[in-house]
């Protein structure tokens, strides 16, 4: 695995020509000290605005088992740290840079907090099957606010985005077995990953706040549970380009995070354009003049 170097001043030092390759061939970089600690504030302020707004796209994993943890999805609109965020910090830019687009959409902010004692493990999943979408220009940069030490930390599995894309788990039944299927029709199920480790090639980092992973939503991951007294406050962007376009996914559950109107809107194939996803960039002509 490539690191780049933490020394580096401006982004475009950071973002090389090897970081972008690394990023097509394994979906996994880690780049240390990427994020300055101004837009960390920012993020950490807008975890509490939307902990603190009763959201109905706040849900808890394992609700009401001992290390439950909660997951919140699409609060750009309704949060100005997040919109200034991505609108005035480089993370659209670099985000850009890595996939090879001058044009980039905001999918969705999603934002994890585990902060109950010791929270469980996120399943191993993939994201791509439970998002409508199809193509190569996509990346979530994750971003956290916390130490965490690699025994702690996310695990990804290089490549595999290269590879099958499995149905997700199941999030209600995720206690029972993390790989009952999502769907349950027309993907392959998970394997058991974590059942047979030393068959995969599994990777992990000792993540400082600033740190970010940029990562494919077709690699396998899983993994970060939190220690007693330790807590975890991650945001992950989920940013695409130009050749991104809608595509179907099995009709037994809808797609996540819940889009009203967009399969009336568009068929599978066409461009990922709707109200949902904001451009980030270029920069809005209307936000731009905000700035003048």
């Amino acid at each position: 695995m490539v690191v780049a170097d933490s020394m580096a001043k401006d982004w475009r030092e950071r973002i090389t020509p090897e970081v972008c390759r690394q990023y097509a061939e394994e979906g996994v970089v880690y780049l240390p000290k990427l994020i300055d600690p101004e837009w960390l504030l920012l993020i950490e302020l807008g975890i509490q605005r939307i902990l603190g707004s009763g959201s109905p796209y706040i849900q808890t994993f394992f609700k009401g088992l001992p290390g439950e943890f909660k997951d919140m999805v699409r609060h750009f609109d309704s949060t100005p740290e997040f919109q200034r965020l991505l609108y005035d910090s480089p993370i659209a830019d670099m985000v850009g840079q890595v996939i090879g687009s001058e044009n980039v959409w905001l999918l969705f902010d999603h934002v994890f907090v585990k902060d109950a004692g010791a929270c469980r493990r996120t399943p191993w999943h993939q994201d791509l099957p439970y998002w409508p979408v199809a193509g190569e220009q996509i990346c979530s940069m994750w971003i956290t606010l916390d130490p965490i030490p690699q025994s702690e930390c996310l695990e990804f599995i290089p490549g595999s985005h290269r590879g099958t894309m499995y149905d997700g788990f199941n999030p209600r039944l995720a206690a029972e077995d993390p790989t009952l299927p999502f769907y349950g029709k027309d993907l392959p199920r998970l394997p058991d990953i974590e059942a047979e480790r030393e068959k995969w090639n599994i990777v992990a980092f000792d993540i400082e706040p600033g740190d970010v992973v940029l990562l494919h939503p077709g690699v396998l991951h899983g993994g970060g549970h939190t220690s007693e007294g330790r807590r975890r406050r991650t945001l992950s962007v989920r940013l695409y380009g130009d050749d991104i376009v809608y595509d179907s996914r099995p009709d037994t559950h809808p797609t996540v995070p819940l889009t009203p109107g967009l399969s009336s809107r568009l068929a599978p194939g066409d461009k990922l354009r709707a109200p949902w996803y904001p451009r980030l960039r270029p920069l809005p002509e209307t936000v731009a003049q905000s700035w003048r």
